[in-house]
């Protein structure tokens, strides 16, 4: 893409980076004589008139955000590029990096985190007021920049709401928009409503990450997105214990799970920054940093020769503002309120929590599958059943009645298949994938006994070999299926082994049918069984619809 002009007017130049929610580019504004940063947003395919209707209704709501703290948006559009459709914004360059670009095992100093905070806390301020949730507030969108990076500006306001309301094919189908390692459980749960909580408990991440280290929550995949759900942190001071009482338990309320439980609005987390005990803060300024490399430059853009290094303020914003008297727009924190329950009755507020009190742990609760898996669990069983229908239609002459009478314990015995190998969302959960395989491994092991028994060409030892045999052949000939499911059809391993059982079924009665009934020998129905099982399991998962287990790797950038 790099030399494309996109409306005969952004030049792109060099590409500064992608991610899960497209590339970023600097661009020369051919018509102003500027540099801008460009993302470029790949719509998917067909690409509708509709989609990029919604596009530009939320490229104007987002562009309607202007604070000192937030990445300016200055134009956005369509364009046809190597026979793709893409979707763009333009942007202002920011000549600084991304708090991604951070040595993890580097702890910030306390001051300069709150004051970080305070200035976050001000643009999501903003962006709330007007209706607007960032919904991926993470390091790569939180850009650093001036003298000895005291200034922030944050990045990709409302790039996951446009995506999501594009159709841009980013993250993959049925994905949660977010990022999984700062996503609040309401983004996990798939909640199609979210307000600036969401984005308050992605901030208590991003503190979490800043001031310990890591974040709240590690893992992979549904490993992390349960730990959400369900999972505690350990308190900030057991880790780092020269961090305040009073922040330790700010950023304990910000990851509570309920947004209720949580500071209501920014603003009010900005009162208490502010009210952090004087002389607990050790460092007068952040460390000083030299001039920013241009390979250390993430979302926003890169600093040219002569970019100027422009550091937006606040009327009144002194140079580095302690954490008691930033500059950020000195918004007063609404008057105390108390919580409203659903019934209209005031709710008195929470006792004041004690200065070294850890978060108290949730009650465990009994920890449901994930979400979708009951939609893919129920689909499996239902082509499942189909293909046995339609054999008993072909191969025998039994009638309608009992077809269905047959077909009816077979779904409900491949949709209990299904759910076995699915994951919950507990944290510690460790479900087994292939255990839908094995149980059925073993159905399919009696029915093959009991079928050899009564089938008079075979002699009584094969059933007795068979049960022997059968249920340890079949379930490692089913986990073998499964690998090669999962990796040709690309779905997670528990989707690929509900494919695989259904198939085992499936591939069984074929054999008995085509032994009984046609008079095939022993071997060659065995054969052409098997054959079936590794067909109708690839069939199968490909025709399911994705998990959210798709969210796996997360969305960078």
């Amino acid at each position: 893409m790099r030399g494309e002009v996109l409306e005969n007017r952004y030049r792109l130049v060099e590409k500064l980076g992608a991610g899960g929610m497209g590339q970023v580019w600097r661009a020369v504004d051919a018509r102003l004589d500027r540099d801008v940063a460009v993302k470029v947003i790949a719509q998917n395919a067909p690409a509708t008139g509709e989609s990029a209707a919604r596009f530009r209704q939320e490229a104007r709501a987002t562009a309607r955000l202007t604070h000192p703290r937030i990445v300016t948006i200055h134009d956005h559009g369509e364009a046809l590029v190597d026979g793709q459709q893409i979707l763009f914004l333009v942007m202002e360059l920011v000549p600084g990096r991304s708090m991604a670009s951070f040595d993890a095992a580097e702890r910030r100093s306390v001051e300069t985190v709150v004051a970080w905070a305070l200035q976050i806390c001000a643009g999501l301020a903003a962006a709330h007021r007007a209706g607007v949730v960032h919904r991926d507030i993470k390091p790569a969108n939180v850009m650093v920049y001036g003298d000895g990076e005291h200034d922030l500006k944050i990045c990709d306001f409302g790039i996951a709401r446009l995506v999501e309301e594009s159709g841009a094919g980013l993250t993959g189908t049925g994905a949660a928009i977010g990022t999984p390692a700062y996503m609040s459980p309401e983004q996990v749960r798939g909640d199609r409503t979210l307000d600036g909580r969401s984005d308050l408990y992605s901030l208590g991440c991003l503190l979490y990450q800043l001031l310990v280290g890591r974040p709240p929550f590690e893992g992979v995949g549904w490993s992390v997105l349960a730990q959400h759900l369900n999972g505690t942190p350990e308190p900030v001071r057991s880790l780092r214990p020269d961090v305040p009482a009073a922040l330790d338990r700010l950023v304990a309320a910000l990851l509570h799970k309920d947004p209720d439980d949580r500071p209501a609005t920014a603003e009010a987390v900005s009162a208490r920054l502010r009210a952090l005990p004087a002389g607990t803060v050790r460092d007068a300024r952040p460390p000083a940093a030299g001039p920013v490399p241009p390979d250390a430059l993430a979302f926003a853009g890169a600093p040219t020769a002569d970019a100027p290094r422009s550091r937006d303020r606040t009327p009144g914003e002194p140079d580095m503002p302690p954490p008691r008297a930033t500059g950020e727009p000195d918004t007063a924190p609404p008057p105390p309120r108390p919580r409203v329950a659903g019934d209209g009755d005031a709710v008195p507020s929470p006792e004041p929590v004690p200065p070294d009190a850890a978060p108290a742990a949730r009650p465990a609760t009994h920890a449901p599958s994930v979400p979708g898996s009951g939609r893919i669990a129920s689909w499996d069983a239902l082509l499942a059943t189909g293909g046995l229908g339609a054999q008993f239609t072909l191969l025998t002459g039994w009638s309608v009645f009992w077809t269905v009478a047959v077909c009816v314990p077979v779904y409900l015995v491949a949709l209990a298949a299904a759910f076995l190998g699915a994951p919950t969302v507990a944290a510690d959960d460790r479900t087994d994938p292939d255990t839908g395989v094995a149980g059925m491994g073993v159905l399919c092991t009696v029915l093959a006994t009991v079928f050899l028994l009564f089938w008079p060409p075979s002699p009584w030892w094969t059933a007795l070999l068979a049960a022997v045999l059968g249920g340890p052949v079949l379930i490692l000939s089913g986990m073998g299926i499964r690998m090669g499911v999962a990796t040709v059809a690309d779905r997670p391993d528990w989707q690929a082994a509900a494919a695989s059982a259904a198939g085992l079924l499936n591939g069984l009665v074929l054999a008995g049918l085509l032994a009984a009934v046609t008079g095939l020998s022993a071997f060659a129905s065995a054969a052409i069984g098997v054959g079936a099982w590794a067909a109708v399991a690839l069939v199968i998962a490909v025709l399911q619809p994705r998990s959210w287990a798709a969210v796996g790797a997360g969305n960078g950038g």
